[in-house]
């Protein structure tokens, strides 16, 4: 009996550790009738060590809709909390979050953080990488929107792309500034595989994926490999031509 005891506690210990908190700085939006809340995925299971901050939002009068929205939302946080490493319980993983954009039509979220290996493996605690994820929902209609339902025209996108016309806003040692032409090497000839890398949306830490998000006055790209990644702005006035028209409404536009 001593031992199904010990056992039963180490798989409370399990769940506790895999916990979801909730913390109570709460943004009110539109009025007070939407409220955003910030809750922490935590996994301490053996040598994970993995805590993801993500929002949810609360007061909506469609209660299945805010369900779906917010199991939608942690689900695209936590997309890194996979893998090998994880698998075999050895992952560190840290994401946070900002709100760049939310106006009770559309909600904008960014998540910037590391991953890497915990201990046990050669090399723990050095081989670490930055991470960056978007999440960006349109709430009315309940589903998270990727760059295939908000571009109308891919091949200008691209092309504006490689152009450099966006502008490099990621700092990296405290500098921005990197160009798509400069980072990247992409040409005229790359526009094909750039549309549909960016139709794909993102696919996994380990290939180069393309994403976005907005802060309301600015589209953004963002290029990620496993091991980088970049954030390209330019202003929405800019791109408006390519981009759907209901969209830009709900941003307010």
């Amino acid at each position: 009996m001593k031992k199904r005891k010990r056992v039963k506690g180490k798989i409370a210990m399990a769940l506790m550790c895999m916990a979801v908190l909730i913390f109570m700085n709460v943004l009110a939006v539109a009025g007070e009738e939407l409220f955003i809340v910030k809750k922490e995925y935590r996994n301490q299971r053996r040598n994970n060590d993995i805590q993801v901050f993500y929002p949810q939002i609360q007061g909506l009068d469609d209660e299945g809709k805010e369900k779906r929205i917010n199991y939608q939302i942690r689900k695209d946080a936590t997309r890194l909390v996979s893998g090998e490493l994880y698998k075999n319980d050895n992952l560190w993983h840290n994401l946070d979050y900002k709100i760049k954009f939310v106006n009770g039509e559309i909600i904008s979220i960014l998540y910037k953080g590391f991953s890497g290996v915990n201990i046990g493996y050669p090399g723990a605690g050095l081989r670490t990488y930055p991470e960056i994820l978007t999440t960006t929902v349109d709430i009315e209609e309940g589903k998270i929107l990727r760059l295939e339902d908000i571009v109308t025209d891919f091949d200008t996108l691209c092309e504006m792309l490689i152009e450099d016309e966006f502008e490099g806003i990621t700092k990296w040692d405290g500098v921005a500034g990197n160009t798509v032409s400069q980072q990247y090497r992409y040409t005229k000839q790359s526009v094909d595989w750039i549309k549909e890398r960016m139709i794909e949306g993102w696919v996994s830490r380990d290939v180069t994926s393309f994403d976005w998000y907005t802060d309301g006055s600015r589209f953004v790209i963002v290029i990620s490999k496993w091991n980088t990644y970049d954030e390209f702005a330019i202003d929405l006035s800019e791109v408006e031509d390519i981009l759907d028209r209901e969209f830009l409404e709900k941003l307010g536009r």
